[in-house]
This record gives structure tokens, C-alpha cells and sequence, in this order.
């Protein structure tokens, strides 16, 4: 079976899971104590516990194919891993969760980086790993040359405060059930990849955030009107993408925003008034005077004007500048 069908099943597998999602129910693990090719069987209890964990988080349908991210996981923490841990450990979940993340964006042939990756140091000391008394709280790998989709598993880490995956190659829709989880996350940069479709509702779920960084990508239709419930977000950057109609005036609602980036993206209208009343210290639209202006705009501070004659202007300077250069 040639590459590239190993892969497009591994990308159906993984969307159908992300859709989807998983039922924990309680399996015979007997049937499944030789589920990793050319490795003993397995038959400690601890072995059992552990399988019949694996299963519950991430289905039968995705441990028991062999070409799927979450088997090479499992088969890597059941066989391969040097702490032999037992499931029902935090540093279980936390070792498999990313482990998932390695296979699921080929960090074994494509990072650039990957110290301690998938060895018997603990997770917090492997890089681009962050940890409070053990909890992994924070994910840097940005820059990292990441390839793939990003796998469900990574709603077992609940406890990221930060999480900077910009920059890479990363592709597909941003799993429900990982902003779901995400409820403590501060700092969301997904900006700079390959993300595409709509920006999922339960990112209203994720209410501790206060910067999130999606420009770069590919999402497109209404922005959320869940957004509203970020009480706590600064920053929202939504350069660059293709998000449709009207501004949603809940953004409005976001008392402690200040900066919002609009621009070069497929918006309409106006932008509301409920945003013009934060007063905000930087707001870009593409609102820039001409026949290609398609947002009216009385109170963004930047405007610009779209392809295929893409350039922005400081609105008190009447400067042209550079903007959406975030790194």
C-alpha cells in the first residue's frame, strides 16, 4: 500500500474521530493483548489496565489500526516506553497524549527539533514541554516544521495555560473536543499553518484566554458569535483568513479587548458600533477609501485595502504600514 494511501486513511480516521469523538466503554482486552505487530504479548495486569485505558480514550477503531497515530502510541507507551507506567497516572496520559502529537505530525522524520522526545525522561523535560509540580501546563513548538492534523488526544492535557504550534504545517479542522478541553488555556497561537473550515463554536468554551493568534490559515465562514464568551481576551487576530459576513457585534461584549485584527479576510457591513464604543488601540479592517473597500469602518485605527493591491494605512498618520507581522 503506497504512502500516500496509508496517509489519506490515517487523515480519515482522524477526521472521523475529531467529528465524531470517542464513547468510553469497558473492553475484553484479552482479545487484544497482541495488538502490536512483532512485539510479545502482552500479559501483566498492569499491561490490561493499561490497554483497556488506551481503548476507552481513543477507540477501538483507532488503537486497533496499525497505521493510525494513536496505535503507534500505544504500542510505543504498552512495549517501548522506559518508565512502564500504569494507566490512571497522569504522567500516563500526559507521556501518551503526546506521544499521539509526535506520530500524528511525523516529529519522528519532519521537526526540527525533538530533545527527549519519546525516551525515558520525563515529558516535562522533552522539548518544547512545560510543566507546573509535574502537570504539562505549557506546549512551545513553534517553528518546529510539525506536519499533520491535530490529534483529539491532545484534550488529555488539560491543564496548558500556553500553547504556541505557529509556524508550522499543521492542516485539517481544529478538533471540538481539544478547545473543549482547553478551558484553562491563556495563550492560543495557531497562527501560520494550514487550519481550515469553521472556527469550531466550543472555542467560546475556552474562557480563561486572553490572546488568541489564528492568522495565517484558512478558516472561513461566520466568526462564532461564542467568542463573546472570552470575558478575559486582549487580543484577537483574525488577519488573513477567509471569514465571511458580517463583524459580529458580540466582539462588542469583550470589555478587556484591545486589539483586533480584521483584516484581509471576506467581511461585509460595517463594523459595529458595540466594537467602535471599546475604543480599542489597534482595530484593522479592510476598510481603506476605493473600489475594492468592503468594510465601513469610523473607528479602526488601520485600514487596508486587499488583492491584488494589498497595503494598509495608519488612520491618524495617514502613513502607509506594515501590519499582520506577528511572530
Amino acid at each position: 500500500m503506497g504512502l500516500f494511501k496509508l496517509y489519506s486513511i490515517a487523515i480519515i480516521l482522524s477526521l472521523f474521530d475529531a467529528i465524531y469523538g470517542k464513547e468510553k466503554i469497558k473492553f475484553d482486552t484479552k482479545l487484544f493483548l497482541d495488538i502490536c505487530i512483532s512485539k510479545p504479548k502482552l500479559k501483566s495486569k498492569r499491561d490490561e489496565k493499561a490497554l483497556q485505558w488506551l481503548l476507552e480514550n481513543s477507540g477501538k477503531r483507532s488503537i486497533q489500526s496499525n497505521i493510525s497515530n494513536q496505535h503507534k502510541a500505544a504500542c510505543w507507551m504498552l512495549h517501548d516506553d522506559p518508565k512502564k507506567l500504569s494507566a490512571g497516572n497522569h504522567h500516563f496520559s500526559q507521556r501518551y497524549a503526546l506521544a499521539v502529537l509526535y506520530f500524528a505530525t511525523q516529529g519522528d522524520t519532519k521537526w526540527k527539533v525533538k530533545t527527549n522526545w519519546l525516551s525515558g525522561t520525563a515529558e516535562c523535560d522533552w522539548y518544547g514541554v512545560e510543566c507546573v509540580l509535574g502537570k504539562v501546563n505549557g506546549l512551545d513548538l513553534g517553528f518546529n516544521d510539525l506536519f499533520g492534523l491535530l490529534p483529539r488526544e491532545l484534550s488529555l492535557l488539560q491543564k496548558l495555560e500556553e500553547v504556541d504550534l505557529h509556524g508550522n504545517d499543521l492542516q485539517g479542522v481544529v478538533p471540538h473536543s481539544v478547545l473543549a478541553a482547553w478551558k484553562n488555556c491563556k495563550i492560543l497561537r495557531l497562527h501560520m499553518n494550514g487550519f481550515f473550515g469553521a472556527l469550531p463554536t466550543e472555542i467560546g468554551l475556552m474562557t480563561s484566554l486572553e490572546e488568541l493568534y489564528l492568522f495565517g490559515n484558512y478558516f472561513e465562514g461566520a466568526v462564532p458569535a461564542e467568542v463573546a464568551n472570552l470575558k478575559k481576551l486582549k487580543i484577537l487576530d483574525l488577519y488573513a483568513n477567509a471569514f465571511g459576513g458580517n463583524v459580529p457585534s458580540q466582539i462588542g461584549s469583550l470589555q478587556n479587548l484591545k486589539e483586533l485584527d480584521l483584516h484581509d479576510n471576506n467581511f461585509r457591513g460595517r463594523v459595529p458600533r458595540q466594537i467602535c464604543e471599546r475604543k480599542l488601540s489597534f482595530l484593522a479592517a479592510d476598510c481603506l477609501d476605493g473600489s475594492l473597500k468592503e468594510v465601513e469602518c469610523d473607528c479602526c485605527t488601520i485600514c487596508c485595502e486587499g488583492m491584488p493591491n494589498m497595503r494598509c494605512f495608519d488612520q491618524n498618520t495617514k502613513q502607509e504600514v506594515i501590519v499582520g507581522q506577528r511572530q
